[in-house]
């Protein structure tokens, strides 16, 4: 055998093993096993994937394909991560539609990448050092070797700054493998994820990343055929149905106008929150509950799933889950939903951000006859304060009764739109400075808003709905986000943070607070709040005005999987006839 066959084979079995010591690293980082060991099968089927991807290294003598290889797994594991720590979900073949809502929000990922993400191409420096100078191999290994120390070095730090920061925040936690790592995998598989996103989970756990693009390709298959076959509903699930319908009956105009507004990733917390002088983040807000007579719910649990603001405006505008796969907006947009637009003569949305979640087809579907934007696909060109004039000019310009749903979007990460001055802590961190400082400018322009509208003759008897779209930080995001929240006790520094709920009717006389609630209760809430309790679909949540008790998880996963079947079979297309 030549010596540039011999050269060959070592290249192929330097990169299977750097390929699988990425699959290693990444199941540290993201999804490792229950224990520190690995089971033998683990071993065999992460060397297996490892050994495909590095075949194409042996089809040529010359060095190139070892940096693609390499390259291409690098950024397929540092892709998937940054998802996994945005969505808490794994990257799938239709996810992959969705790339065009980025447009424009790529600075938005940037804050969930944190330092531990360089190990992935750090593995990479051996053949990338030995090929592109093999005349130096041997200085080049002692170069390979210290850095590899100081990898070890800091990811021991890394560790050790985590474990300070659980041991003096949350002392009752035990010590164990699942304790020490910060992004453990079981902890997503709840009743609030599907069966494929478990499948997914799991398949990734035991066969390892680079073995996951076959799940996906199943999963392309799968999903295509369920697309072209929607499941009818069971008899089961078709008598839970008959409980949130109601008898077909005519509609009538509601008194008064409908604002809703959706503000991008307004965690509840905002509204407790103080600067470093003991004043409110949000002043306006927390003025307006204190003053008014509304229904305030402090913290509404996110039902949102891959859409995220698509979702938000799925939920409360029909009533209905997102689909348990794929994402109801893009895949179902032309279908007929269920809606509160459609009571009022007079419609528009207003959507700062042209081109995203579909936004030019659903809005039609959900019952708004105009959709008022701005012309250029500029994510960030109308900031909350544009947003604001366009809704109070596009109630003026309406005859009544009117329903208008307006959009922000200042707050989306990096929160670097419009920011106001606020006094912050130096002890805060940056991005959390930012979004405090987002949240005080969205805050002014909410309070703009609402002062307007409580002297407006139009928006006399009117109901005004102010809640957040989604949540935004989540314990698994960075380092940075994790650390601040067990500090501070923040709800998100655990995983759990929810949204607030305002609403303003002229059937509340007397201030209403409740704890908790969840996002699918803001439909019927609403529809009772405009006087439509004589609609056909009464959806799939229960009304914080009457004797409210939140959904159970049972009944969550009973209703959501009627909602999937009735988006995708089209439902209600006939009832809306």
């Amino acid at each position: 055998m030549s010596n540039n066959r011999i050269g060959g084979w070592l290249r192929w079995l330097l990169v299977a093993a750097l390929l699988y010591a990425k699959c290693m690293v990444f199941d540290v980082l993201i999804a490792h096993p229950d224990s520190p060991w690995w089971d033998t099968s683990d071993y065999i089927v992460y060397a297996a994937a490892s050994v495909l991807w590095a075949l194409p290294v042996l089809l040529t003598k010359r060095r190139y394909p070892v940096f693609i290889v390499l390259g291409i797994a690098d950024l397929w594991i540092l892709a998937n991560i940054l998802y996994y720590r945005s969505y808490r979900l794994f990257i799938t073949w239709h996810l992959l539609s969705l790339t065009g809502n980025m447009n424009g929000f790529w600075s938005s990922v940037l804050p969930y990448c944190s330092s531990s993400l360089w190990l992935i191409p750090a593995l990479s420096l051996p053949a990338l050092l030995c090929f592109a100078w093999e005349a130096h191999r041997a200085r080049i290994t002692e170069l390979v070797s210290v850095l590899g120390l100081g990898a070890l070095l800091s990811l021991s730090a890394s560790y050790c700054s985590w474990r300070h920061v659980r041991k003096e925040f949350l002392p009752d936690e035990q010590l164990t493998w699942k304790w020490l790592n910060p992004c453990d995998m079981p902890d997503c598989l709840s009743a609030h994820v599907s069966e494929n996103e478990r499948q997914a989970a799991r398949y990734i756990s035991h066969r390892s990343i680079l073995a996951y693009p076959l799940y996906m390709a199943a999963d392309a298959i799968r999903t295509a055929m369920q697309r072209s076959q929607p499941e009818a509903l069971t008899a089961e699930q078709t008598q839970e149905l008959k409980q949130m319908m109601g008898p077909q009956s005519a509609a009538h105009t509601p008194q008064g106008n409908l604002l809703i507004v959706l503000v991008e990733s307004f965690e509840s917390w905002l509204l407790r929150a103080t600067d470093a002088d003991g004043h409110p983040i949000c002043p306006a807000l927390n003025e307006y509950i204190q003053t008014h007579p509304v229904l305030y719910v402090e913290d509404v649990a996110s039902q949102i799933r891959f859409g995220m603001s698509g979702d938000g405006q799925l939920i409360v505008n029909t009533g209905l889950y997102p689909t348990t796969e794929g994402v109801a907006c893009i895949d179902y947009g032309h279908h007929q939903y269920p809606n509160l637009a459609h009571f009022y003569p007079h419609s528009a949305v207003v959507n700062p951000c042209r081109n995203v979640w579909n936004q030019t087809v659903v809005s039609a579907s959900y019952g708004y006859q105009r959709l008022v934007e701005p012309q250029s696909d500029s994510r960030f060109e109308w900031n909350d304060s544009i947003v604001t004039d366009r809704i109070i000019e596009t109630f003026r310009t309406l005859d009544g009764p009117a329903c208008v749903m307006g959009i922000t979007v200042s707050g989306h990460l990096p929160f670097d739109s419009s920011p106001d001055s606020v006094a912050i802590p130096d002890s805060v961190p940056e991005l959390f400075r930012h979004y405090m400082q987002t949240a005080r400018f969205t805050d002014r322009q909410l309070g703009r808003l609402l002062a307007w509208a409580d002297t407006a003759e139009v928006m006399s008897n009117s109901v005004i709905a102010i809640t957040g779209d989604h949540r935004i930080f989540h314990a698994w995001m960075s380092d940075e986000v994790r650390e601040y929240g067990l500090r501070s006790r923040l709800p998100f520094g655990t995983g759990q943070a929810g949204c607030p709920l305002i609403v303003k009717a002229p059937k509340i006389t007397s201030p209403v607070t409740i704890r908790q609630g969840n996002q699918i209760d803001i439909f019927p809430t609403l529809l009772e709040a405009i006087g439509q309790q004589d609609y056909y679909w009464k959806g799939m949540g229960h009304s914080f005005l009457g004797d409210y008790s939140p959904s159970d998880e049972q009944e969550y996963i009973r209703r959501s999987n009627i909602s999937d079947k009735l988006i995708r079979m089209d439902y209600f297309a006939e009832q809306e006839q």
